[in-house]
């Protein structure tokens, strides 16, 4: 056995979860405490549509019916969403004041007779949302798909049914002067801290919450909190002292990146919001994207630098840790996209933010020290997207350091020690798209120089191929020994690209299988689209809205390997086309919740970068 082989295999067992090692998939979620569940409580909400209707009867007032969930819909984290929509736009003190003088405000989950008449049924209207209903219970505005809360676009449809004019500032919170209202908007977070440094600011509650806001888009979340605390102590009958307590327990949209205040172009807020938080078409320019992006990203990490905005537990609340870091390396690979690029738009300022924290995310994805080793659910995405971040610091960096090529070789190493026997890796449970990524991720490091053993990768491919019909879909789960797989096209499309494209990687599949794979994906693009922004399994196909993302960048990197130029610029182009449409009204980009708008906007990036190499 040669050195380079014997440091490889005491990487494996040095990387083995120990003896006895606890894997839970047990779902802690905790509800609010006392103060925090007030969140929201300042609009006074009736009990029933019904009641509703009945005094907008007597005052005239149009019926504000915030719809929380529907029936039978398969919203996983229903609470979570809720509190979302609680502790942000129901917490704003305009918006709360428009709501209590202007309508008749009430909370009621759709069900029954109330839900058909009004078409509130799974994929048609996906929660939170509202409706907005005259006295007959005639439909004036319709919102639903929810997930970006901009003051301006959730308060204007609703202050031009009232007839009222824009809040001046653009901002929803009393008390806060008008230069500092422009520097939130601005994103001038330094100058939020000293214009509110004044004693008598410090003890205005909306002062206290902005300078939290800004502590935290700086990167101190410990001092957000802080501030946020102080503010929930000082002034506990205040609705933001319930959105402060809200927020620090972590339940609050602010912090799960769900609520910004940026400035927005003019005409960025479709006129009706029926078709949720999406930006009116065409009031991005791709540029303007990757700026407005990256601009969030770099503010939405903790200290250390990592992204905890996510809370997918599908595999146990021990596998968060491991989330984040899957999370984090993704948002670090972007953000080495965005710094390659030449946009006029990405300023010196951002990119000295962008470097200091590739400085720190390339230190982390060379360690395990922030992992939850003991976790085997999610621990795959942690070690592959680490990886994936090595080696495309190595790619567009070079090898500046001995320290990037023994992360990698650790990487590797940590990644061979998942696989079992069956060269079946998994995360929850064991199927063809952790695979796939495990070997994308080892076929890159390979490619960077660093050896990966030929006998893991080809029990990898075995694994994969065995589950892959005559037709060319590839099952949800491992195909188990003895059977064979069971796929339709129309339900495998999504992940067809990405493990097609791993077979081909390594020389087991050809151009013919790849490109059929692309286009099976873009041909039912819609029934993954459909459930973008749920966070379970939603129809027939069994699509989930997490997969959204994750399929589009399999697409897109499968795509960029097809060598007929014609077909791949022209599948290139159709892909940008489809994530142009997509951002949110700020310039981001969101699918399931629960991975979160980090997430999102970084894989949303990853895609265009992708999809820019593949359209020379």
């Amino acid at each position: 056995m040669t050195l380079r082989w014997m440091t490889l295999a005491l990487l494996v067992a040095s990387l083995a979860p120990p003896v006895g090692a606890q894997n839970s998939r047990r779902k802690v979620r905790r509800p609010p405490g006392e103060q925090a569940a007030r969140a929201g409580s300042a609009v006074r909400w009736r009990q029933g549509v019904a009641e509703a209707r009945a005094e907008s009867a007597k005052t005239g007032k149009p019926v504000f019916w915030y719809v929380p969930s529907i029936r039978r819909s398969p919203m996983d984290r229903k609470p979570e969403i809720d509190r979302y929509l609680m502790g942000g736009p129901f917490s704003w003190p305009a918006a709360t004041a428009l709501l209590n003088r202007d309508f008749v405000p009430v909370r009621e989950v759709a069900r029954g007779e109330l839900a058909e008449r009004h078409g509130l049924r799974r994929l048609e209207f996906i929660e939170p949302g509202y409706l907005v209903l005259d006295a007959e219970g005639e439909e004036l505005l319709r919102a639903q798909q929810l997930t970006t809360f901009h003051p301006r676009a959730f308060l204007a449809p609703l202050e031009r049914v009232a007839g009222q004019p824009a809040a001046p500032t653009g901002l929803p919170f009393d008390g806060i002067r008008p230069e500092t209202a422009a520097a939130v908007r601005e994103g001038a977070w330094q100058q939020v801290l000293a214009l509110t440094a004044a004693a008598e600011d410090r003890q205005t509650a909306a002062q206290l919450w902005v300078r939290g806001v800004a502590q935290f888009r700086l990167g101190s979340r410990g001092r957000a909190e802080e501030c946020w605390q102080t503010l929930a102590a000082a002034f506990p009958a205040n609705p933001l002292a319930w959105k402060a307590a809200l927020e620090v327990e972590g339940h609050g949209p602010f912090v799960r990146g769900f609520e910004v205040y940026g400035e927005l172009p003019p005409d960025a807020v479709p006129a009706s919001p029926s078709g949720g938080t999406r930006a009116a078409p065409g009031v991005y320019s791709e540029g303007d994207l990757w700026r407005r992006s990256v601009t969030f990203l770099v503010g939405a990490c903790d200290e250390d630098g990592v992204f905890r905005d996510s809370t997918y537990d599908f595999g146990g609340t021990d596998g968060l840790p491991n989330v984040h870091a899957a999370v984090t390396c993704l948002v670090g690979e972007a953000l080495l996209a965005a710094s390659a690029r030449s946009a006029p738009g990405l300023g010196a300022p951002l990119r000295e933010r962008v470097e200091a924290l590739l400085t720190k995310l390339r230190a982390k994805a060379a360690r395990s020290d922030w992992l939850a080793l003991s976790d085997r659910d999610e621990i795959v995405w942690a070690r592959a997207y680490a990886v994936r971040f090595l080696r495309a610091w190595g790619r567009r960096r070079g090898a500046d350091g001995e320290d990037l090529e023994a992360g990698l070789r650790r990487g590797v190493a940590a990644l061979i020690a998942l696989q079992p026997e069956t060269g079946v890796w998994f995360h929850e449970y064991g199927n063809p798209f952790a695979i796939a990524t495990a070997l994308q991720a080892l076929h890159g490091a390979r490619a960077g120089g660093v050896t990966v053993p030929q006998e893991n990768i080809d029990k990898g491919l075995r694994a994969l191929a065995f589950n892959r019909t005559e037709q060319g879909a590839f099952s949800y789960g491992q195909t188990r020994p003895g059977r064979k797989p069971r796929a339709s096209v129309e339900a495998a499309a999504g992940r067809m690209p990405l493990c097609e494209l791993a077979l081909y990687l390594f020389g087991v599949s050809d151009q013919e299988r790849l490109l059929a794979a692309v286009e099976s994906g873009v041909r039912h693009h819609d029934r993954l689209a459909e459930v973008r922004k749920y966070d379970d399994h939603a129809n027939r196909l069994g699509y989930g809205g997490f997969f959204f993302w994750f399929d589009m960048l399999g697409r897109a990197e499968a795509i960029a390997e097809l060598e007929d130029r014609g077909a791949r610029r022209a599948l290139a182009q159709g892909l940008r086309a489809q994530i142009l449409a997509l951002p949110e009204v700020d310039g981001c980009f969101v699918d399931s919740h629960e991975l979160g708008r980090c997430y999102g906007t970084a894989m949303a990036l990853l895609c265009l970068d992708t999809i820019a190499r593949a359209s020379r």
